[in-house]
């Protein structure tokens, strides 16, 4: 069996690669661009000797490293006129124009602009807006312009371990600050310029406003959201936990599977076309525009971005009858989505989507020769249980990396869902186009609503085998990376079939090896006491050879944050203890302060005291009866007693640590 080939392998694979380490590097781009021009003619050099002639072929493939490279760092590096690289003076007006809506919650609505104008200066760059809401506001929209003389602040990062950084997932957008607006402090222009990205956004919200005035169920409406618009947020959390615990949460995302479905439809529609004179290059001319204008209409999500990409390839060659390669169609469409958006390299749902797609192209193949079975039906059901095996082998190890869960019941839940999914999808489809122009029938709506009940029951059983789901697993990038090395490994001896191959196999297995027993090793050796912050709540631990013990005030508010942590480490186990006002581990000692804890202790002299709950004290007589290393307040403290410590401590020469702002503390014993 041939490995499949495409002449763009090495070169996106290479650019790709430099991508990667244009992170890694913090070399300025002017520095890198004189390096790539030193090196441009150092290859010139090399094509006048004939004797350094063997090695200019590798100084050739080293071209597209060193252009990923520059291309990624001139892509994240902020122009002159970017207003983060202009002084800001207070009371300045900013004039910022509404790009797209992020998401609409309890408190505030948030968006991302683009700050046209600071006073007198033309600016260009990107902004965090939350529109907090009160009885006056309203929803901007896309193109409106915003002005405010409020100043930008810097997002901040997580408080606690573990937790997700939306600092980092916006920064990989070029979205460093954020301003908080409200009607009091802005001002947004009564007309605004109609853009095609608000004329989409108010067609979406029209059609929302049909299904939610329809007499579908909630979850049937929710579900019509997240199918046909790829609105996840839709869904009950309950919903999305039950599928990703199944292995099936890519059946809530636009992909593939529902653009080749919506490819499916359209060459059935406008199969006429073929009769008439260039007839097929019509039909593929309205098939690429509808897909990219349905790609547009949802706000280019990763996976419908690959998959509207490759399908629109993939019809430009067949109909121009340059081949059927699958596997080059869908390296050139993650080349030239990468062109035109940076940022997807590091989006988790671009990952997967095309790591998935790989998976099938590469592994499908090997699985498929290991069993032919006779019968149709079994056949059927073996090509979907090989392309299913073939993407998971293939998603799991990021998977884990990013989500530390690994649902062992994935093959069950997709051989039972997926047969019946593609005529749920179709069925959605169908029952949007009649709520839109008609009333739903009462008899379709009762249809309708027990398929979702049922699909949603379905997976919420298989997701209820708990015993199945492997949970807070921790993967560290170099595991990551050697695992998908290995894999590598596998699949390049399945096609070649060679015995050498299996040389650097095992040496990657010992490289493995030796990696998971260093992080074992590291991992018992830390000694660590957290304090973590969580509102109106307590949660301390202590991390010692692999074990965690921690106290919680409220476990079930700070439930999150101890996954968040035991998914960040190497934990072999995270124990509860309970704890009153103190708290030793020579020559460690803390003591705890709550609003009925006494503190008058007999031969005890703290290193650290945690005050929690509010604890009605004299701190500037705590502090010179037991003056600590260091005074510390977490997020169960009122703000106004957090300021007046702060000032006692400042008075008497005392480091002062509060979890509101500084986030978690981590002591090392």
């Amino acid at each position: 069996m041939k490995w499949p080939h495409s002449p763009l392998f090495i070169p996106v694979l290479l650019f790709t690669l430099g991508g990667v380490l244009s992170f890694l590097i913090p070399t300025p781009l002017a520095i890198c661009l004189r390096l790539g021009c030193l090196f441009v003619l150092l290859l010139f050099f090399i094509q006048i000797f004939k004797f350094l002639q063997p090695i200019q072929t590798l100084g050739i493939y080293s071209c597209f490293l060193i252009a990923g490279l520059l291309y990624f760092k001139a892509y994240y590096t902020p122009s002159p006129n970017h207003f983060q690289n202009l002084k800001e003076e207070d009371a300045q007006l900013k004039q910022i124009e509404i790009q797209s809506l992020v998401g609409s919650y309890s408190f505030s609505t948030n968006y991302v602009g683009k700050v046209k104008g600071m006073g007198s200066q033309k600016t260009t760059g990107s902004v965090l807006i939350r529109q907090f809401k009160d009885s006056t506001s309203k929803v901007w929209d896309s193109g409106q312009k915003i002005f405010t003389n409020q100043n930008f602040e810097a997002i901040k990062g997580p408080l606690n371990p573990g937790q997700f950084s939306y600092k980092n997932y916006l920064a990989n957008k070029k979205i460093y600050h954020q301003l908080s607006l409200n009607s009091a402090n802005s001002i947004s222009t009564a007309s605004q310029s109609l853009s095609l990205r608000s004329y989409a956004e108010n067609l979406e919200r029209n059609a929302f406003k049909k299904i939610e005035a329809s007499t579908l169920s909630s979850s049937s409406q929710a579900m019509l959201k997240a199918l046909l618009f790829a609105d996840r947020n839709a869904l009950e959390d309950r919903i999305k936990k039950d599928y990703a615990h199944a292995g099936v949460i890519h059946l809530l995302a636009l992909s593939g599977l529902h653009i080749g479905l919506l490819v499916g439809f359209l060459l059935f529609l406008l199969q006429p076309l073929k009769q008439f004179k260039y007839g097929v290059l019509i039909q593929s001319f309205c098939i690429i525009s509808l897909l990219w204008m349905f790609a547009f209409f949802i706000g280019f999500p990763p996976s419908v971005s690959r998959a509207v990409c490759m399908f629109s390839f993939m019809v430009i060659g067949r109909t121009l009858h340059y081949g059927k390669s699958t596997f080059h169609y869908t390296l050139l469409s993650f080349f030239v989505l990468l062109l035109c958006y940076p940022p997807y390299l590091r989006s988790v749902g671009f990952q997967l989507s095309y790591l998935a797609v790989f998976g099938i192209l590469l592994i499908h193949p090997l699985l498929q020769k290991l069993w032919i079975p006779k019968s149709r039906l079994l056949k059927r059901y073996w090509e979907w249980t090989t392309v299913c095996l073939a993407a998971q082998l293939v998603v799991s190890p990021i998977s884990i990396y990013y989500f530390h869960q690994f649902p062992s019941l994935f093959l069950v839940s997709n051989l039972l869902i997926i047969p019946i999914f593609s005529l749920f999808l179709m069925m959605c489809v169908a029952v949007f186009f009649i709520l839109i122009f008609f009333s739903l029938p009462s008899n379709v709506v009762t249809l309708f609503d027990l398929m979702v009940t049922l699909l949603n029951g379905t997976v919420s059983r298989i997701a209820q085998q708990e015993a199945f789901l492997f949970d807070e697993i921790f993967f560290s990038t170099n595991t990551t990376l050697l695992l998908y090395l290995i894999l590598i490994g596998f699949v390049f001896w399945g096609y070649q079939k060679k015995m050498w191959t299996f040389i650097p196999i095992g040496v990657l297995l010992v490289g493995l090896w030796m990696t998971l027993v260093d992080e074992q090793q590291r991992a018992t050796s830390i000694n660590s006491f957290w304090v973590f912050h969580r509102y109106n709540a307590t949660l301390i631990g202590h991390q010692t050879k692999a074990h965690f013990y921690y106290f919680s005030s409220n476990p079930e508010q700070t439930q999150s944050l101890l996954t968040d942590f035991a998914n960040s480490r190497s934990l072999s186990k995270t124990i509860p203890i309970e704890l009153h006002n103190v708290y030793v581990q020579a020559p460690f000692t803390l003591l705890i302060l709550t609003d009925d804890a006494p503190y008058e202790l007999t031969d005890f002299e703290p290193e650290y005291i945690l005050l929690r709950n509010n604890p009605r004290i004299n701190v500037t007589r705590l502090l010179s009866r037991y003056p600590p290393r260091m005074l510390i307040a977490d997020g169960s403290n009122a703000p106004w007693n957090i300021v007046r410590w702060k000032k006692s401590c400042q008075e008497l020469g005392i480091p002062f640590y509060n979890t509101r702002e500084e986030g978690a503390l981590q002591i090392s014993l």
